[in-house]
């Protein structure tokens, strides 16, 4: 190899792992599965992406109905230090609009939000877990209404537009 191509590839990888390194805290909200997903760097506290998300849920007029603690219960009873909460929230106006068109829609409230961290391989992690990333995701209202045959889903619509935009502020807040 030429002395020119040696000092060109010298140079050129320390750039790509720079370019490696410096990637999105957060990725764009994605659909799969009928749930929306964010993905979000493990350099951010998991902590501080809750609080976060609580932010993005007032601010779209939601109220927290509970939070369950997932990882306080497995490590108490098993031992496992995982980061893994589910909230649980309601919009009432838009509960008590949804009942009228379809009493059925009672069978998907209240939404859940779930947000954990899983490591590098995609399994439940803890605090200090290599590589990985923290995951927040809620069930797309629209796909369960497919599920239990709701046709009434004007909404419906309107809810899943705003969980998915909750995900989205949460991401443009990291961006």
């Amino acid at each position: 190899m030429s002395r020119v191509k040696h000092l060109k590839t010298l140079l050129l990888v320390p750039l790509l792992l720079l370019a490696w390194s410096a990637q999105a805290v957060a990725s764009e909200v994605q659909t799969r599965g009928g749930a929306f997903y964010l993905y979000l760097s493990p350099a951010v506290e998991f902590s501080e992406v809750l609080e976060r998300l609580y932010t993005e849920i007032e601010a779209q007029s939601w109220e927290v109905l509970r939070v369950q603690d997932i990882d306080d219960g497995l490590r108490e009873h098993y031992g496992i230090d995982i980061q893994n909460k589910v909230i649980y929230a309601c919009r009432s106006k838009y509960l008590a609009e949804a009942i009228k068109e379809n009493p059925n829609v009672t069978l998907l409230v209240p939404c859940r939000i779930a947000i954990y961290r899983v490591d590098y391989a995609g399994r439940a992690a803890g605090a200090g877990a290599e590589g990985g990333k923290i995951v927040i995701g809620v069930a797309n209202p629209m796909h369960e209404a497919d599920l239990l045959g709701i046709e009434e889903r004007e909404t419906i619509k309107i809810v899943a537009d705003e969980l998915r935009g909750m995900l989205e502020g949460v991401a443009e807040f990291y961006r």
